[in-house]
């Protein structure tokens, strides 16, 4: 777990390696002084709202997969369950056989003076893709997985053209204004570059509303200095704006805002991911 304090704007941001991670410290956290005598929405929290019918269901969810979704998905998407085989290119190599002999290496008496080809990997470019699961509480479960597939559909566009992409859940709520700003942000990784596009592993935490609506609102009741302000509304969803301002992208780092307002099909480069 990495936490990033950025004062400027009273923002905590915590980075999860791993969704056992996060689950592991939202189960092993005890609820912070806040939330502690409260009512709990990631526990009391309806069907309607997040599609479980308990906090128990949305981990069974997490740690089994959402059987469901990830069908619905990989017809949605077509996706072969196959390996990707690597992209190749031709290296000029230097040995005592070959196609051509290289005159000055065999006028200096340098035994590898013959020149051949060998097809080696391509070195792939490593991006990271931070999708935004910051939804308000009016908006619906449908909107929810519309949003999510097409960050599926990115990653797929990407890793086709032979970027390696890491993947992560980002969660961001805040409260007040000017000086009285706080927010909370939590990065989870739930793809790693060296990884497929796992549709059975991913559905869960990239589509199911219960994803922001249980597992996010337990680690605002738990996280350590969540203020009495977030009990209640748990704030309010940041958007991209706001998690740029407190938290500036890296070189090769992008977000998918929550609600992606470019045509999907006019997304083909990461070019394409600076206005959508």
């Amino acid at each position: 777990m990495k936490v990033q304090k950025v004062a400027k704007k009273n923002t905590t941001i915590v980075e999860y390696g791993s969704m056992a991670e996060f689950y592991k410290y939202i189960c092993d956290t005890p609820f912070n002084d806040s939330f502690r005598w409260e009512k709990h929405q990631s526990v009391n929290g309806s069907y309607s709202y997040a599609q479980t019918k308990n906090f128990d269901e949305a981990v069974d969810l997490m740690k089994n997969g959402w059987k469901d979704m990830s069908e619905k998905l990989t017809q949605k998407l077509k996706i072969e369950e196959k390996r990707t085989e690597p992209i190749m290119k031709a290296k000029t190599t230097y040995g005592v056989a070959g196609y051509q002999a290289i005159v000055p290496l065999y006028l200096n008496g340098v035994p590898t003076n013959m020149a051949s080809k060998k097809m080696v990997p391509v070195k792939q470019k490593v991006i990271t893709l931070n999708k935004s699961i910051c939804y308000g509480c009016h908006t619906t479960t449908d909107e929810i997985v519309k949003e999510s597939i097409k960050a599926f559909q990115i990653v797929k566009k990407l890793e086709a053209q032979g970027f390696r992409c890491n993947l992560n859940v980002l969660l961001g709520s805040s409260k007040g204004s000017d000086g009285q700003y706080v927010a909370y942000v939590a990065k989870v990784r739930v793809k790693n570059s060296t990884e497929k596009l796992n549709l059975s592993k991913l559905a869960f935490p990239l589509v199911h509303p219960s994803m922001l609506r249980r597992l996010f609102l337990r680690w605002i009741e738990v996280y350590p200095g969540v203020p009495k302000e977030f009990v209640g509304g748990y704030g309010h969803p940041m958007n991209v704006y706001d998690i740029k301002e407190v938290a500036p992208l890296e070189k090769g780092e992008y977000i998918l805002p929550a609600k992606i307002k470019k045509d999907i099909n006019q997304i083909n480069t990461i070019e394409d991911l600076g206005d959508i």
